[in-house]
Order: C-alpha cells, then structure tokens, then sequence
C-alpha cells in the first residue's frame, strides 16, 4: 500500500506545483517606458486594432465622452484625465503601453511612445456611454473602438483582447 500512496503523494504535489506556476504566470510583457515618462492607468487587455488583429467598426453614431487633456505630474496615481465641458474630471484607463511626459505640460504617448494627444488638446471616446461608466476613478472610462484626437485627424483604434 505504501506505493501506491507514495505515487499519489507525488502526484498531487506535482499537480500543486503546476496551478501555482500558472497562477504565477506574468501578465503581458510590459515594455520600459520612454525616456522621462512616467505610467498612467491601464487596460491590460487594450490594445491597437494592429496588434490585436481585430478591426474597428463605429457602434455608435454619435460622440458620447468628449473632454480636453489635463494633467498633473505629482498625481502619481493618475497624472491625466480629461476636463469635461462642465470643468470636472474624467478619469480613463488608457490601453496597454501608454505613458506621460510633462515637458512641462502633459504629452500622452501611445504604446510606441509617439505623442498621441497634448494638454489643452480635445479627446473623443464613440464607443463609450455614459451608461457603461461615470469616468470616476472607481469607475473609469475605457479609452477604446475608434477614438478620436485634436491632433489632425488620425483616427486611433484600440480593442480588447480576447
């Protein structure tokens, strides 16, 4: 009886060892942040429609979040938001990859680290109501689908992973 109970031993420390290396497993790899950046907060799971393979379509008609960038480099944990038409804040979970530079405004960078959008620049979510969040940092907004910027008019897409 002894075998039998001892190869079971194994096999449940075995099988321990295996759901704790996956439980351990890293996330996605998170690349170093451009040169003086600093993070802002993500969405882990968003990512340009590039990377992601998977194609942008428009699912609402109409601009439902609209704000300008602002920003405030000793607010470690949330350094920019937007400044809604009413003058509040508007908090976002950028997609992966995104950081902040106060030159000495804030510069948002995309997961390239190319500037994506300025302080003081308009930015515009279609695929987000305000039914989905309140753009609070308990609940914020996802910066998602097809998103547009004061910065000409390039258009930026950003989907979830699956």
């Amino acid at each position: 009886m002894t075998a039998p109970s001892s190869s079971l031993a194994r096999l449940v420390v075995a099988l321990v060892a295996v759901v704790l290396i996956g439980c351990a497993a890293p996330g996605p790899a998170r690349a170093p942040l451009p040169s003086g950046a600093m993070a802002v907060p993500t969405d882990d799971d968003l990512v340009s429609s590039a990377q992601s393979g998977i194609l942008c379509t428009l699912s609402a008609s109409i601009p439902s979040v609209t704000g300008i960038l602002a920003g405030d480099p000793s607010d470690t944990a949330w350094p920019v938001w937007l400044r809604s038409p009413d003058g509040g804040r508007i908090y976002l979970l950028w997609p992966r990859g995104f950081s902040v530079r106060f030159d000495p405004a804030a510069t948002l960078l995309d997961e390239t680290g190319a500037v994506f959008l300025l302080a003081g620049s308009p930015l515009t979510l279609w695929q987000e109501s305000h039914a989905t969040a309140d753009g609070t940092k308990d609940h914020p907004y996802l910066v998602g689908g097809l998103v547009g910027t004061g910065l000409g008019d390039v258009q930026h897409c950003y989907t979830k992973t699956p």
